[in-house]
């Protein structure tokens, strides 16, 4: 279990690398574009955003088949946990796979041949993706917070403090994909944040843990 834990906190590190995408030249606004498009082709080290988000996605596929072969038996809530990081990890690898060809929200041109269906599968392919990513970490974060509430909180408040910030961020995040003035770019960041934090303290053993 401490491998997989271990894994999970460097996926994490490497799924925060959009971090640094602004001091690396990206001009995308944080507030309406999406954080994939860090990725797209022509975007400033485009190539090494994807590989950190296929290494990213390879982590937590790995993390969880181990943890998921050591914790048996486990109770369904702690493997429906598991099952939700597998489905975050595959589905990160996918939109890492399936790169968008331009940035839609800061060229108004790309909107308008993805909004006529003249770009590449890959951005159709890439927006499933995306929110299958969504969805995993949603069921990793419910399975998990249902395990716990079997034995309580107690010394796993953060997380689940993380893990309510990270569903309240999909919501917002859902919300603003129907209403771009809400912030979509704002929204997907804080979603992202909040997941990755989520996952960090969830894979520290409880004794480092802060409480």
């Amino acid at each position: 279990m401490r491998r997989a834990r271990l894994i999970v906190i460097g996926g994490a590190v490497l799924y925060s690398t959009w971090l640094i995408a602004s001091l690396l030249g990206s001009e995308l606004s944080p507030l309406t574009s999406f954080v994939s498009e860090v990725g797209a082709s022509g975007q400033p080290y485009a190539k090494l955003f994807r590989a950190t988000d296929l290494l990213a996605g390879t982590a937590f596929v790995v993390a969880g088949a181990l943890a998921w072969r050591a914790a048996r038996p486990a109770p369904w809530t702690a493997r429906g946990a598991l099952i939700g990081l597998l489905v975050l990890g595959a589905a990160t690898m996918c939109d890492a796979l399936m790169p968008l060809s331009c940035t839609p929200t800061a060229d108004a041109a790309c909107a308008a041949r993805e909004a006529a269906g003249l770009v590449p599968f890959t951005h159709v392919g890439h927006a499933v993706s995306s929110g299958i990513a969504g969805f995993g970490g949603v069921v990793a974060v419910l399975g998990w917070a249902l395990w716990r509430r079997g034995s309580g909180f107690d010394g796993a408040r953060l997380p689940l403090g993380a893990g309510l910030a990270f569903l309240l961020a999909t919501a917002w995040t859902l919300v603003a994909m129907l209403e771009p003035a809400l912030y979509l770019g704002l929204a997907q960041r804080a979603q992202i944040l909040a997941l990755t934090l989520w996952l960090v303290l969830v894979a520290l053993p409880p004794r480092a843990r802060p409480r």
